[in-house]
């Protein structure tokens, strides 16, 4: 039998899987020559298939603290937890920067060299506080470990959609860093970002899943027009605080239709 060849063009799309898969978590992952040569942008297509795999991780997370009788909102804070663990706050940290940099500077380049310190200030801190207590209270109101599942899976998959798409209407507001680094993706990938996605969402979060895509496009409307009166354009800083923002609203939304249906 002959050995299977993944250097071959037509295992493009499992690349395009593991790329940002590599990119987008702290999870190890065996080394994929091929697949690091090719060039980021063209597999954002796949960022929502790896928001399914880090949601899962924090909704099984959420369903042993449930079983174990622990209160629901230690239950899903500790999902968010395992979410930030997985992905090594990657997004928290851009959220964090960007809060700081946009208050904290009096003009474009002074807001990009505050992004640019490791350190945080008191407007990171008040923008996490934000994101970790809004997701955990729109969590702990789902409550029920199969519909926490389902709204993690559609959020973090309609989040991270909104990235390429933030990167394609948008230019960067520095020639060096990651969000300039990452390359362009073309009109093509974020559609098909988006509609992989929709479809993720729609079977994750029937009921939910059209208000929860447009409550995470908003976000990204938002962020971006945020971003570009602020800092002249988008950074990778930016796109981690629409991924953030994104997924709070989806999430907020998933809970108010779940919370509404009794």
């Amino acid at each position: 039998m002959a050995a299977l060849d993944l250097s071959d063009d037509k295992f493009n799309f499992l690349k395009d899987i593991y790329l940002s898969f590599v990119f987008l978590t702290r999870l190890p992952a065996p080394g994929w020559t091929d697949a690091a040569s090719r060039t980021l942008s063209t597999g954002m297509w796949a960022f929502p298939i790896v928001g399914v795999l880090v949601a899962t991780i924090a909704g099984l997370v959420f369903a042993v603290g449930d079983a174990t009788g622990l209160p629901v909102y230690i239950s899903a804070l500790f999902a968010l937890v395992a979410m930030i663990i997985t992905t090594g706050g990657l997004h928290e940290d851009g959220l964090s920067d960007l809060a700081d940099g946009a208050w904290g500077g009096a003009d474009p380049a002074q807001r990009l060299e505050i992004m640019s310190d490791s350190r945080i200030g008191a407007y990171g801190a008040i923008a996490l506080i934000v994101s970790l207590a809004g997701r955990t209270a729109a969590i702990a109101t789902i409550a029920e470990p199969l519909f926490v599942l389902g709204a993690l899976v559609a959020s973090a998959a309609v989040s991270r959609a909104i990235m390429p798409a933030m990167m394609a209407f948008g230019k960067p507001a520095k020639s060096s860093g990651l969000g300039a680094g990452a390359g362009t993706p073309d009109g093509t990938t974020c559609c098909i970002s988006l509609l992989v996605a929709a479809v993720i969402a729609a079977i994750a979060a029937p009921a939910g899943w059209l208000i929860c895509l447009a409550a995470a496009i908003a976000a990204a409307v938002l962020i971006a027009w945020f971003a570009r009166c602020n800092l002249g354009g988008y950074t990778g800083d930016v796109l981690g605080a629409g991924q953030q923002v994104a997924e709070l609203l989806a999430l907020t939304m998933i809970a108010g239709v779940i919370a509404e249906a009794g």
